[in-house]
């Protein structure tokens, strides 16, 4: 596993890009640390975050944000069953109107 230093002494464009990659996992634990209940000791939990390797935190956010895309897509598939399933109602529904 990576360490903070084996990042740093990356070249180039592979340093830009974990650099980066780096950069937006700290935001989203810093996003989610924010909304912590105001008695916790955010210090202790910054102290536990900056132990973990960064590549742990860009691995574990890319994993993350690949269920998130995963779960949007069922979720559109899903919504648009269901408007299909709601028109389908609406149509049984004007034959029974029809009918009587």
């Amino acid at each position: 596993m990576a360490t903070w230093e084996d990042v740093d002494s990356e070249s180039g464009s592979e340093k830009e890009e974990a650099e980066e990659e780096a950069n937006v996992a700290v935001g989203l634990v810093a996003t989610v640390t924010s909304g912590a209940e105001p008695d916790s000791d955010s210090e202790d939990e910054n102290e536990v975050y900056a132990k973990i390797p960064k590549e742990e935190l860009v691995g574990s956010l890319k994993e993350l944000l690949t269920h998130f895309e995963i779960r949007t897509n069922e979720l559109i598939d899903l919504k648009e069953k269901y408007i299909v399933l709601i028109k389908q109602q609406e149509s049984i529904l004007l034959d029974l109107k029809d009918s009587e």
